[in-house]
Parts: structure tokens; C-alpha cells; sequence
């Protein structure tokens, strides 16, 4: 699907209430009613609706948007959400749709698990907390422009991993010379951004990559009087509130609060405990607004978890029909955890490092020392991910 032009919508983030939905643009429609359609067949006779719906304007020099991104939020169980039910399975759903759908490797420590699914230029983003929490599938057009066809900005208020950059408003491109680098006050007809690290026609504020990291943004966080994230009150425990029945009632509530800085736009993350006679449900996210760090705790009334599912079985060895252990590298950035399990012998590293070929061999057999390939891509990932998750406290 393209971009096209769509009627722009007002307001920074306008969500849609009532009984009667807006008319959308048809790309903009159409992921909605997809988004819900694969919410029914992930979990059938639930509730099926999206949790919130909001809009990106985009804007140059002036003002006024010159077109707007559509997106929404759809969140999937809760406490109570079948252990079976995860990420691969929305994945698979998705695949069926006719999308393009994977997984990507999570945080090893908290058991986090991310996907994406594409469609042309329609995007969505997979979400499995820790534990057996929220599904969440935050699906976004491209921007739909008003008047004039333009290229894509390299990001939106909701789609930056950083903090949306102040001068080039996620294009990644100089607004004086809108990317030519042709004109302004640089002499010989040339812009001043070619004096800029990202060269000519790059934004001189962000190198030209459309985002700065939350560092780069304490300036706005102390307009707002809030601390740095590596400061003392960064990741203060929040205080446990309560008033909700479920997660799901939880992460709605969250999904519509603002951090100081008037930014409602997060990427939470979310893990589930049993603790004494109640569940508590942990959300933390960095606002996309000013890189503050935001957390809340909700105490949520006790209902057993179900138990998570167990991760499958190595193969045997092919030639003595041993116990192998996993090869890794490529995707699998050796963090600490990584070079842990290295150490126990619990993992190996594949020849080659991150130079890894697409038959290159993911198992290896202690035994006999045979290395080979096992299709199954996803149970060797399965089987890394248990791994680092139960190693020892050091």
C-alpha cells in the first residue's frame, strides 16, 4: 500500500470516542480492522476493539501538519491470558494473513519478547511482557500527506526509539534547505549544514538520523523539573496503587496517562508477579516525549498465574544421538548473560562470529563434536531463551 493524501485530523493526538467511529483513509481502516480481525482469532470471544487510537502529525517549518500517521493499540489478555498464547502464535496468525512477520530477540534477563509484522508500508509491533501479561500489537501507517506527496520521515512522536529531534521534527533533513543543501547562508550557494556532521542536506541537531538519545534530551526533561535517567530518582520504586481488577484494566488506565512534560506517548513494557495474596503488575517505559523514565505499580486482586509453557527439547544428535547445545552468534549480541552461558558450557559460539551464513550450523554435540543445522529455527531460539533465563544468580 502507499502513502497517498488523506483529510488531515486536528489536534496533536486526537483519540476516537464514542459509539460511532470516524471515517479513516482506507490504509488507515484497513489496519484497524485487520489489528481487530487478528485479536479474534488469538482469543476468541473476547471483547474486541482497540484500547487507544491516536494520530502523528507531521509538520516542516510551519506549524500546521502537513499530514498525519494513523495508529492503534490493541491489547490481548492479561492475567489470565492462556500460557500457550504468545508471540509466536501471534506471529504464525499473521503470517496466515498474508503479512510479513518475525521475531526478534528480547531482553535475556526479563524475559521480554518483541515481533514485527509489515504489510507494503504498513507496520506492527509485537509485544510479550514478562510473564504471562499483555500481548500488545501497535499497528501505524505511513504518513498520509494533505496536499503534497512527500517522502517518508525517517520517524514520528510515536515510532522513535529516542526522542523525536527539535529541529529536523524526525526527517533527518535540514529544514532551512528541506534536504538540498542548496541556498541559506553557507557560501558559494550552499547551505550551513554542510558544515554539519551528517554533511550536506542532513539535519545539523541530529546527524541527520531524525532522533537524539535520551541523554541528548536532559535539557528538556529539567524544563519540567524531572531528573536524569542514571540520577538517584531515575528508577525510584513507584508507589502500589490499586483500584483495578485486571491487568488489562491497568494497562488502560497507564496507556492514557501523560508523563510532566504533557507526552502521553510510551514504550511500556510490562511483567507480572504473584506476590502474597495478590498479583502485581509492573509497567516501565520511556517517554517518547522527553526521555524520562516513567514506572508504575498496580496491586491487582490474587488469581493463580498459569503456569508458563516448557521450552522444547533439543534434537538429538544426528550421529550418537547425544544431547547438543546451542550454537550462537549473528543476531544473539553477546551480552553478559551470553558470555555467562559460554562459560558454563552451555552455549557455544558459531564459526564464524556475526558473519553467520543462512546454512550455517546452529547445534553442536558435545559428545562427538558434530555440527549441524536444524531447520527449526524458532526451538533453537526457544532453547537459548531458557537457557540464559535460568542461569544461576553470580
Amino acid at each position: 500500500m502507499t502513502a497517498g493524501k488523506a483529510t488531515g485530523m486536528a489536534g496533536e493526538a486526537e483519540e476516537r470516542g464514542g459509539r460511532q467511529e470516524p471515517e479513516l483513509p482506507g490504509s488507515a481502516g484497513w489496519l484497524r480492522d485487520q489489528l481487530r480481525a487478528i485479536e479474534r482469532q488469538l482469543e476468541p470471544g473476547s471483547p474486541t476493539g482497540t484500547l487507544r487510537e491516536w494520530t502523528d502529525p507531521v509538520r516542516m517549518v510551519h506549524p500546521e501538519p502537513l499530514g498525519h500517521r494513523y495508529l492503534f493499540l490493541v491489547a490481548i489478555g492479561g492475567e489470565e491470558r492462556p500460557a500457550g498464547l504468545g508471540l509466536d502464535d501471534a506471529v504464525d496468525t499473521f503470517t496466515a494473513a498474508g503479512w510479513s512477520a518475525h521475531t526478534s530477540h528480547g531482553d535475556w534477563k526479563g524475559g521480554e519478547i518483541w515481533g514485527t509484522a509489515g504489510h507494503g508500508d504498513l507496520r506492527v509491533r509485537i509485544y510479550s511482557g514478562s510473564g504471562p501479561g499483555i500481548l500488545t500489537l501497535t499497528g501505524w501507517t505511513p504518513v498520509l500527506f494533505t496536499e503534497r506527496d512527500l517522502r517518508q520521515p525517517h520517524f514520528t512522536l510515536s515510532t522513535v526509539g529516542g526522542v523525536l529531534c527539535a529541529e529536523c521534527y524526525g526527517w533527518g533533513a535540514c529544514m532551512d534547505c528541506e534536504g538540498s543543501g542548496r541556498g541559506g547562508t553557507g557560501g558559494y550557494g550552499r547551505c550551513w549544514c554542510w558544515g554539519g556532521q551528517g554533511g550536506p542536506g542532513a539535519c545539523i541537531g541530529c546527524g541527520g538520523s531524525g532522533e537524539i538519545t535520551s541523554d541528548a534530551a536532559l535539557w528538556k526533561r529539567k524544563q519540567y523539573g524531572l531528573s536524569e535517567p542514571d540520577g538517584p530518582d531515575a528508577f525510584r520504586e513507584p508507589p502500589l496503587e490499586e483500584g483495578h481488577d485486571s491487568n488489562l484494566g491497568a494497562f488502560a488506565d497507564v496507556a492514557h496517562r501523560t508523563c510532566a512534560c504533557g507526552e502521553f506517548r510510551c514504550h511500556w513494557r510490562n511483567a507480572l508477579e504473584t506476590s502474597d495474596d495478590r498479583l502485581l503488575s509492573r509497567f516501565t517505559g520511556r517517554c517518547q516525549g522527553c526521555g524520562a523514565e516513567r514506572a508504575y505499580a498496580f496491586a491487582l486482586p490474587y488469581r493463580r498465574l498459569p503456569a508458563p509453557a516448557p521450552p522444547p527439547s533439543p534434537p538429538g544428535c544426528p550421529r550418537c544421538a547425544g544431547v547438543p547445545i546451542p550454537l550462537t552468534g549473528g543476531l544473539h549480541f553477546p551480552g553478559a548473560a551470553m558470555l555467562r552461558a559460554q562459560d558454563l558450557g552451555l552455549v557455544a559460539p558459531r564459526p564464524g562470529g556475526c558473519q553467520v551464513l543462512p546454512d550455517a550450523p546452529n547445534w553442536r554435540c558435545p559428545g562427538c563434536g558434530h555440527d549441524w543445522r536444524d531447520p527449526d529455527g524458532r526451538r533453537h531460539a526457544r532453547v537459548v531463551d531458557a537457557i540464559l533465563g535460568d542461569l544461576p544468580a553470580s
